[in-house]
């Protein structure tokens, strides 16, 4: 069975606010969903649907800033 994978939306680089990095993958749960860079398909995020809101993270691959559903 393969892992289902949703992409994170691509934004403008935040002015202010806390913002994570990744690769390394962030890990909040087992493994049940693959969030991705909205940009370079890279993995930031292992998470169930729906568990992380307001969480931006930084692509270390490609320079993007990606944000989790709001």
């Amino acid at each position: 069975m393969t892992t289902p994978k949703i992409a994170l939306k691509v934004i403008v680089a935040p002015g202010t606010g806390h913002v994570v990095e990744a690769p390394p993958v962030l890990c909040a749960s087992n493994h049940s969903v693959d969030y991705t860079c909205g940009s370079c398909g890279t993995i930031l995020l292992h998470a169930d649907e729906s568990q992380i809101y307001g969480l931006l993270i930084h692509c270390k691959n490609c320079g993007s800033y990606n944000a989790t559903e709001q």
